[in-house]
């Protein structure tokens, strides 16, 4: 699939570009399913959108990734949900929790 701009994920949209153009060191960027109330809390954030990207975790954030570094002076650069402590995380999560490491060394190093 090729979009409009060259070497750009398709993935990446107008309103995607502009919210990752727009971030400064120290934003936060929350990439999440379904299930995460982000219309309400991006009508708390800077930009006050709401994105949708109909594909899986690892291919959002390869898309992201790709034109968006860390800031790797800070302790976390990335973090993700899991259970509440004592509850193993399913192996579906696991696929995608370690998927989603391998696309940040991929894209970002470190």
């Amino acid at each position: 699939i090729m979009g409009l701009l060259k070497g750009i994920d398709p993935l990446l949209t107008a309103d995607v570009l502009h919210i990752l153009r727009s971030m400064g060191h120290g934003d936060k960027l929350c990439i999440c399913d379904c299930n995460f109330p982000a219309a309400q809390v991006a009508t708390n954030s800077t930009s006050k959108k709401h994105v949708i990207l109909t594909v899986t975790l690892p291919e959002a954030l390869d898309a992201i990734c790709s034109v968006f570094p860390l800031d790797f002076f800070e302790e976390k650069q990335a973090v993700y949900m899991g259970p509440q402590e004592g509850v193993e995380m399913p192996p579906a999560g696991v696929e995608v929790v370690s998927s989603m490491k391998e696309v940040i060394m991929k894209n970002c190093g470190g």
